[in-house]
């Protein structure tokens, strides 16, 4: 049994000794190049762990030996789940390993982006010492959307409760008894993205929710609103969100990922001030990541077993 790990994988040594006692084993710690230095990667490979890599239908028809693709990932969209499926080859992700690190995170943008921290972190470096210019937000009371109640959005509105936030929610399979518990209330999307003051975003990126936040949504939206996304970039129209940034329609934008990843160095979204960026790490706290690792790899253990678990579905 042979497997690779293609590319940028949190691994301790203790997650190595646990792979050698599966199989041989490669390791590689950089992003492939292109599309040819993933194929020889993979190679003869039984099993490939992938942190990043996109395995697209090329890619899959052309490893004859591929048998399983372990995403070291909670998403799914990584890998051609049709070709996969037509191939024979089992594919796994690691959903719930960031509930709380992606839900923390929400929260370390908005604060940022309500109290102006990074233009105040700035204004004091440059030996300044205004406080006129940074009148923040109270998030208390006012009004947080969510869009996406899945681990990671009701984490968010658990958190957002403490903040004294009123909660609306929105998703397609609605949990009205944990809607309950925490004390959010469901609405359609047109309500919440006209009621709300905060809209954060946490759904998986599909056909169905590629773009799904358009400049029609964003015409709904409160005038000054602040929008948090940690979930997948291509979910908000790039181009309809720098507009109504620059026009302060909406008044203020988390971004932890973009359409493309990296974005383009000329991306309009690095000359406004009324941004706060970070580069895809919801997810990366230590303790989210080892444990990313360990399922990923037990992931392994179950398929070899016969008894494949967290399978991605199409």
């Amino acid at each position: 049994m042979k497997i690779v790990v293609v590319d940028h994988v949190y691994l301790e040594e203790e997650h190595i000794e646990k792979l050698r006692s599966i199989g041989d084993v490669e390791i590689f710690k950089d992003m492939p190049k292109n599309s040819e230095e993933l194929k020889r990667r993979i190679g003869d490979a039984d099993i490939a762990i992938v942190g990043w890599s996109h395995l697209t239908e090329e890619i899959l028809k052309a490893v004859e030996k591929l048998k399983m693709v372990s995403i070291w990932a909670t998403t799914c969209h990584y890998v051609d789940l049709k070709t996969a499926r037509e191939r024979k080859i089992v594919v796994t992700h690691v959903p719930g390993y960031a509930t709380e690190a992606v839900a923390e995170h929400v929260f370390a943008l908005l604060l940022a982006a309500a109290r102006k921290l990074l233009l105040a972190d700035k204004h004091v470096r440059r030996g300044e010492f205004d406080w006129r210019p940074f009148r923040g937000l109270e998030l208390a009371g006012r009004t947080i959307g969510v869009i996406g109640t899945g681990a990671i959005g009701c984490r968010v509105a658990e958190i957002a409760k403490a903040f004294k936030m009123r909660i609306l929610a929105f998703d397609k399979y609605p949990n009205f008894e944990r809607a309950e518990e925490i004390g959010m209330k469901y609405v359609d999307l047109q309500t919440l993205l006209r009621e709300s003051d905060v809209i954060t975003l946490h759904v998986p990126l599909t056909p169905e929710t590629e773009g799904l936040i358009g400049k029609s949504d964003i015409d709904l939206m409160k005038e000054g609103c602040v929008l948090i996304n940690t979930s997948q970039g291509k979910v908000i129209d790039e181009k309809a969100l720098i507009e109504a940034l620059k026009s302060r329609k909406i008044a203020y934008a988390g971004l932890d990922v973009f359409e493309e990843e990296p974005p383009p160095k000329d991306n309009p979204l690095f000359k406004l001030e009324n941004t706060v960026l970070s580069p895809h790490i919801g997810f990366h706290t230590l303790e989210a990541a080892k444990r990313c690792t360990e399922i990923c790899i037990d992931n392994i253990v179950k398929f070899i077993e016969g008894q494949p678990q967290n399978l991605c579905q199409l």
